[in-house]
C-alpha cells in the first residue's frame, strides 16, 4: 500500500503543510516514487507516523522524536515519567482553579455581586492565597471572615490608638486589647494555629492581601510582641493541643451570667454561701462552652482566673463581676488544685 501525501493527509487527520514540514525537518520522508515520479508514503512510513504522532500526544517535542525513533527506545521511560510528572501539575493545577472557581461561585449565591474593581481584586486574592493555601484552607478563611468583621471594626483602631500613645506591649490596657484580637483570630481561623500563622506570614509578605481598614504591619508587629506575652501566660496551664479546642464565648453567652452577678451585688448578695455558689457553677458552665465542651480544661481554667490576675485580661465580665466571682470562687475552694501547663482563650 502506498499514500500521496494528499491521501494521508485525508486519511491521518493531518495537514499537507504539517506532512511536508515532517518532510522537511527529516522527520517523515515518503520513502516511495511512482511510475510518474510522485512521492509516495508506504506502509513503513505510515507506521513510523503514528509513532510520531503518539510521542506528540506525549508532549515530546519535535526535535527529540527523530533522535527517539532512531534508538532503541530506551530514552521512552523517562519521556514518559517526565510527561506524567507534567500532568500531574496539569490536574493540580485545573483542581485549584476549580476549587476557587468554586469560591466565587459561593459569594455570588450569597447575592453579593462586586464590581469590576473588587472582581478583578478577589481573582487577584484567590490567586496569591493560593500560593499559601490549600483550596480548603481558603474556603474556611473566606467563610470564617464574616463572624468577625465587625469586632475587628472596634479591635484595630483601639490598638492602633495604643501602639500611637507609646504604650508599650505589656501595658495592662493594651494586654487586654490584645487578648481580644487573639480571641477574634482564633474564631476566625477556627482554632488552627498553623492556619494563623501562615495567615501571619502571608500578611506580611503580600500587600494585596491587606484591607483597606485592616491594621498596617506596624501594627501587627506591636500585637506580635504582645501577644507572644499573653501566649507565654496561657501556656502555664494549658498545652497547645488544648488551645485548639478553646473557643471565646459569644457574649449573648456571657450576659446572663452579668445580669445575674449584677443582680446578686445589687442585692448586697455575700461572696460565700449558696446563692454565690450557684453563680460560680453558672460562670463554670460558661467556661465549659468557652473550653471546647471539656468540663476538666472548664475547671482549670477557672483556677487559673483565680489564681493569676494577669489572666483575667480582655474577659468580657465587668472587673467588679470577676472579683466577685473570684471571691465566690475561692470561697467554695474550687481553686485548691493546682492548673497544668498549657495555652488557650476564656470568657
Amino acid at each position: 500500500m502506498t499514500l500521496k501525501v494528499g491521501e494521508l493527509a485525508q486519511r491521518s487527520g493531518l495537514t499537507v503543510r504539517a506532512l511536508h514540514h515532517y518532510d522537511q525537518i527529516g522527520l517523515l520522508a515518503p520513502s516511495a516514487r511512482s511510475e510518474a515520479g510522485y512521492r509516495l508514503y508506504t506502509a513503513a512510513d505510515v507506521a513510523r507516523l503514528h509513532a510520531i504522532q503518539a510521542l506528540r500526544g506525549l508532549g515530546v517535542p519535535l526535535g527529540e522524536i527523530g533522535t527517539l525513533l532512531a534508538s532503541d527506545g530506551s530514552d521512552l521511560p523517562a519521556i514518559v515519567a517526565r510527561q506524567t510528572r507534567a500532568l500531574d501539575q496539569q490536574i493540580a493545577q485545573a483542581t485549584a482553579l476549580r476549587e476557587r472557581l468554586a469560591l466565587l461561585g459561593e459569594v455570588l449565591a450569597e447575592g453579593k455581586q462586586p464590581d469590576v474593581d473588587d472582581w478583578l481584586g478577589t481573582l487577584g486574592l484567590m490567586s496569591t492565597y493560593a500560593r499559601y493555601f490549600s483550596p480548603d484552607e481558603i474556603r474556611r478563611i473566606v467563610n470564617g471572615w464574616p463572624r468577625v468583621a465587625d469586632e475587628w471594626q472596634t479591635v484595630v483602631p483601639a490598638m492602633q490608638r495604643a501602639m500611637d500613645e507609646g504604650r508599650p506591649p505589656e501595658d495592662p490596657e493594651v494586654q487586654v486589647l490584645v487578648q481580644r484580637w487573639m480571641g477574634l483570630m482564633h474564631r476566625w481561623m477556627g482554632g488552627d494555629f498553623d492556619l494563623m500563622s501562615r495567615w501571619g506570614e502571608v500578611y506580611a509578605k503580600e500587600p494585596q492581601t491587606h484591607r483597606r481598614d485592616g491594621p498596617g504591619l506596624p501594627l501587627v508587629r506591636f500585637v506580635e510582641q504582645a501577644s507572644a506575652q499573653r501566649m507565654a501566660l496561657w501556656e502555664q496551664h494549658f498545652t497547645r493541643a488544648e488551645l485548639s479546642h478553646f473557643r471565646m464565648p459569644a457574649l449573648a453567652q456571657v450576659q446572663p451570667l452579668q445580669q445575674a452577678v449584677d443582680g446578686a451585688l445589687a442585692a448586697g448578695v455575700p461572696a460565700h454561701g449558696p446563692a454565690a455558689a450557684a453563680l460560680v457553677s453558672q460562670w463554670l458552665e460558661v467556661l465549659r462552652q468557652a473550653a471546647g465542651g471539656d468540663g476538666d480544661r472548664a475547671r482549670r481554667l477557672l483556677r487559673a482566673y483565680v489564681q493569676v490576675p494577669a489572666m483575667r485580661a480582655g474577659v468580657r465580665l465587668s472587673h467588679e463581676a470577676m472579683d466577685f466571682l473570684v471571691a465566690a470562687a475561692e470561697a467554695a475552694g474550687v481553686c485548691a488544685e493546682e492548673a497544668p501547663p498549657g495555652a488557650g482563650q476564656g470568657a
